[in-house]
């Protein structure tokens, strides 16, 4: 029994934070499924990296530009094929959990974070583009990404809310799936709530020897599972799951499985990039930790707030997850424009 297993008998879910041709191709991805992972995050740093490392997509490329030579179009070419073999690896999953698990996310152009109703027009064409039930489409957690998350929802369209770093921001999404149950029960949801980036801003503003080093993040994290519980009854079986984003380690003197330790929380996802997903795979039996302190770490936060402005520092983790978001999709539009431009020439 690895560890994926334990964390699935804790009742949390894990999914792999990677995606690219060259995975599914090599048969990897359905090795790493096979090991246990049940679900795929996509965001648009993964996609640069995928096309701008490898020419794996030269050929898809090359044969789209006969057709048009948009970057964006082939992209959106690109990223949906590779979105529909994910799914189809992930459809078992997603049969066999009755629809709770097995899915695969997709996010819509980041520059349009602050726009509903562009949201909404992109995030329709994608599901329509990869026509798979096991999708999600992913939409930042600005006030018009929740907004728009809400009518996306009561159309009956699965979505991942993401760059969620505040508590607030929590709220108003979980508020805003509560409220789409009305008029839509069967389109699922996942809140993703970001940790290691908070403990990165965190902690540049505390002691090393401060009792809240390191402990900034998780702290938050049991803030907004508390909130989960507690309105948990105002939610039927089908449930917007809270799921842990960024819980890659950053900091040198902590265990890459730090994050795993400690937030094996039920009903929850914790999405993990390949380095982590392997050092999980071959470490030792994960020890329970966070379970037993929650009262330790629910006064954390309170006690905190003499040394830092958590508001601010969520505040400004939104901001450049968009900005850096909407630079990789930038970056991976000229990566394929000049490709479109080499392959014109020939």
């Amino acid at each position: 029994m690895n560890n994926l297993t334990n964390l699935k008998n804790k009742g949390q879910s894990i999914w792999l934070d990677s995606i690219s041709k060259q995975m599914i191709d090599s048969g990897d991805l359905k090795k790493i499924i096979d090991e246990g992972v049940t679900g795929i995050t996509s965001n648009p740093s993964i996609f640069e990296k995928a096309i701008s490392s490898t020419n794996s997509y030269d050929s898809i490329i090359e044969k789209s530009i006969m057709s048009t030579k948009n970057p964006k179009d082939i992209f959106e070419l690109i990223a949906s094929n590779d979105i529909k073999h994910g799914a189809d690896l992930l459809y078992e999953t997603y049969e066999s959990t009755n629809n709770d698990d097995g899915y695969v996310s997709l996010e819509v152009d980041p520059s349009l974070a602050n726009n509903k109703d562009k949201t909404i027009e992109e995030a329709l064409k994608l599901w329509k583009l990869v026509d798979r039930p096991n999708l999600m489409i992913k939409i930042p957690g600005t006030n018009s990404g929740i907004d728009a998350t809400k009518i996306l929802l009561e159309m009956g369209i699965n979505i991942n809310v993401t760059l969620l770093f505040s508590f607030k921001s929590y709220q108003n999404t979980l508020n805003a799936f509560i409220e789409s149950r009305v008029k839509n029960k069967k389109s699922r949801s996942v809140a993703s709530f970001f940790i290691s980036r908070i403990d990165t801003a965190a902690d540049s503003e505390l002691d090393k020897n401060s009792n809240h080093f390191h402990k900034i993040a998780i702290s938050n994290a049991y803030n907004a599972y508390n909130y989960f519980n507690e309105n948990r009854s105002k939610m039927d079986q089908n449930f917007q799951k809270l799921l842990w984003a960024s819980t890659s380690v950053k900091a040198e003197d902590l265990d890459q499985d730090y994050y795993c330790i400690n937030l094996p929380m039920k009903n929850t996802v914790n999405t993990l990039p390949p380095e982590t997903l392997n050092y999980l795979l071959k470490s030792k039996t994960l020890e329970n930790s966070s379970l037993n302190n929650f009262e330790h770490y629910s006064n954390i936060l309170s006690e905190a707030e003499k040394f830092i402005n958590l508001d601010d520092i969520t505040s400004h983790l939104l901001i450049n997850g968009i900005d850096l978001f909407e630079k990789s999709y930038n970056s991976l539009l000229e990566k394929i424009d000049e490709k479109i431009k080499k392959f014109s020439r020939t």
